[in-house]
């Protein structure tokens, strides 16, 4: 069978979902798709397809552009484009046309190389399992960077060191659910980004886009306050019994203000009959570890044997980078 190789065209979206929902047996609505893929702040539709002879859509490779802020390599900040990978797919009835480079994945990952990458993307970044893991790292030439650092704890642990009432009286510390993002919060970005040394770019045209306009899941967000000054921030959703700590940024060894959005968050209704916490947080930077495993965060195996991965294609120095210095959690993939 011939297949031709090309770029997203409008309309495409219908059938791209359609694949979605049958290759990951999700339910995925559309508006998801024109959230992730056409309203981005950063750029819209970057999208390989392989399209049969018939019309019908074979594979899927895409990735959503971001920016990278690192104070690692330069005399001053640098702001990276960079994409994070996703939706990679191939349609059961059309897993054996090809193999290795032929395979029709591969077909797609190198169109998107052509089409999309440019001297300014030096690094992109996605996480991968099992097959598709191997496929990437044997195949398709990515760097498994690491096993994504899966961390856990018992809600009533957090609600045993709750904070007696009149410490929270007299604490200067606020704690505040939002729904809002306001300019505030880029410039507390600014101020804490080179604490962190490489991170996807947290300003509030990100966030306010990745957790605020996202149309089919609701976050909890919450601000924490020294008076009026912003502190930190935390994002999180509710998945069964678990809590999912799917971001966060903090003033570098404030380890006062995160134990008081956690205790806060476990008193919040969205806590009720939830039995732990869990997140992916980096062995970096040292210092924000060092409040995890100071509130007793345990690291464990992440359930789906999940690894971050960069593919290379430009610059081997920033695969090191990511590999080194690279913060992230697991609002930075499209799995939260």
């Amino acid at each position: 069978m011939n297949f031709t190789i090309r770029s997203y065209c409008p309309g495409d979206e219908e059938e791209i979902n359609a694949m979605f929902n049958e290759v990951f047996n999700q339910k995925r609505d559309l508006s998801h798709w024109h959230w992730k893929y056409r309203d981005n702040p950063y750029g819209s539709y970057r999208i390989s397809l392989a399209v049969s002879e018939d019309g019908t859509l074979a594979a899927h490779f895409a990735g959503y552009p971001l920016k990278v802020y690192s104070t690692v390599h330069a005399d001053k900040p640098m702001e990276i484009d960079t994409y994070q990978l996703g939706d990679k797919m191939t349609r059961k009835a059309y897993r054996s046309v090809g193999f290795g480079r032929s395979a029709l994945i591969s077909r797609t990952y190198s169109h998107f190389k052509e089409s999309y990458m440019n001297d300014r993307i030096s690094l992109s970044y996605g996480f991968a399992a099992h097959h598709s893991l191997r496929f990437g790292v044997t195949v398709l030439r990515y760097a498994d960077i690491e096993p994504v650092p899966y961390r856990r704890i018992l809600l009533d642990r957090l609600r045993g060191s709750a904070v007696g009432r009149l410490k929270k009286i007299f604490s200067p510390l606020r704690v505040t659910e939002t729904s809002s993002i306001g300019p505030h919060w880029s410039d507390f970005f600014y101020s804490v980004a080179p604490h962190y040394e490489c991170l996807v770019k947290r300003d509030a045209a990100y966030l306010t886009w990745r957790y605020i306009l996202r149309p089919d899941r609701k976050y909890l967000i919450f601000s924490v306050k020294t008076r009026s000054r912003l502190t930190g921030w935390s994002v999180f959703f509710r998945e069964g019994k678990k809590l999912i700590w799917g971001d966060s940024l903090f003033e570098p060894g404030d380890s006062e203000s995160v134990k008081a959005l956690l205790t806060h968050l476990s008193t919040h209704a969205i806590a009720r009959g939830a039995d732990f916490i869990e997140c992916w947080f980096p062995p970096r930077p040292q210092w924000w570890v060092g409040i995890l495993d100071g509130l007793g965060f345990k690291k464990e195996t992440e359930p789906d044997n999940l690894h971050l991965t960069v593919p290379i294609y430009h610059d081997s120095q920033s695969v090191e980078t990511i590999r080194k210095y690279f913060y992230y959690s697991i609002g930075d993939s499209d799995l939260f």
